[in-house]
């Protein structure tokens, strides 16, 4: 369903206040400035996915900063990626500042402070994911937030295209929205592969070898016979060691994974392209041969069963 927030539709002296509920309801909880409020206008065109979202922005000159505040009350984590239409816009965050000119476009994460400096007459398109569904296809993308990749280059400019026309696509059918919402997700990941990783800011050992871990396993999830030992091989050190360093991130390796596996799994079940395969088929793609298993620590994870997860979110109405 499409959403749509328009400062036309209020009166002039109630248009910036208007404008920062419309932001705080389509994106993260944000805040909101601007030097010349009298006169404001802004327009948000909102298309929502199973999984992301689909917003075309345009408006006068202000700024959108998310806060030490707005993180501390988030109970979801999400990456979002800024396409710039027209004119420029100016994204900063982990102390960097990407200037975005039209076709330029960025990568940031509500769960670190940023700040959006957007121009007068401006354009752009946003799209906002949940945080795992991009670390499960490119695991360091943290590390490759306000970074600004050029809509001129190659890459750049035929990822800018393709999510720009499967953003502007419309379509009713969950099936085929599902695709495209992975194909969004796949598009932003190719682009982000395109920055020089030389340049990221992997200063510690540590920091790379979890980088290698994450992606060995997020790429052999399916593999049942996945586990700590075969990460730590994978990765070229001890167990003891690799364990080591997912501890001072908060997980074990044995955790990340049954984590991951997990996300994986719920994915699935609320995807309509799966709605015909049964829970334990699926338990079984991803790695888990013991089903009562799989049901219990599904059960602690998500409050509720397979069965009653899965019934819980697929309403989808029919074609």
């Amino acid at each position: 369903m499409q959403l749509n927030f328009d400062t036309r539709s209020v009166t002039n002296r109630d248009r910036f206040a208007y404008w920062r509920e419309a932001v705080c309801a389509t994106y993260v909880q944000l805040g909101c400035e601007a030097v010349e409020r009298r006169n404001f206008k802004g327009s948000i065109t909102l298309e929502r996915l199973p999984q992301i979202s689909i917003s075309f922005v345009s408006g006068t000159s202000h700024d959108v900063i998310r806060r030490k505040q707005d993180i501390s009350r988030a109970t979801d984590e999400f990456f979002l990626l800024s396409l710039q239409l027209k004119k420029k816009a100016y994204l900063s965050q982990r102390e960097r500042i990407a200037e975005l000119g039209p076709g330029d476009f960025a990568l940031y994460s509500s769960t670190d402070h940023y700040k959006l400096t957007l121009t007068d007459s401006f354009e752009q398109l946003v799209l906002q994911m949940p945080k795992k569904q991009l670390l499960a296809r490119m695991p360091n993308a943290d590390l490759l937030t306000g970074r600004r990749i050029s809509g001129n280059s190659v890459i750049g400019k035929l990822v800018g295209q393709s999510v720009l026309g499967f953003a502007r696509a419309e379509n009713n059918n969950r099936i085929i929205q599902s695709f495209i919402q992975d194909t969004l997700i796949d598009l932003v990941a190719t682009g982000l592969s395109s920055i020089d990783e030389g340049n990221c800011e992997l200063s510690l050992p540590e920091q790379h070898m979890s980088l290698r871990a994450r992606t060995f396993i997020q790429s052999n999830l399916m593999d049942p016979a996945l586990d700590r030992n075969a990460v730590a091989q994978a990765t070229g050190i001890s167990v003891r060691r690799l364990n080591e360093i997912f501890m001072k991130e908060g997980y074990s390796i044995s955790g990340f994974i049954r984590s991951a596996r997990l996300d994986r799994a719920a994915s699935d079940l609320k995807d309509p392209r799966f709605q015909r395969q049964s829970i334990s088929e699926l338990a079984m793609k991803w790695g888990f041969n013991n089903f009562q298993h799989f049901s219990r620590i599904f059960r602690e994870t998500y409050g509720k069963p397979p069965s009653e997860f899965r019934s819980a979110k697929a309403s989808y109405p029919k074609q």
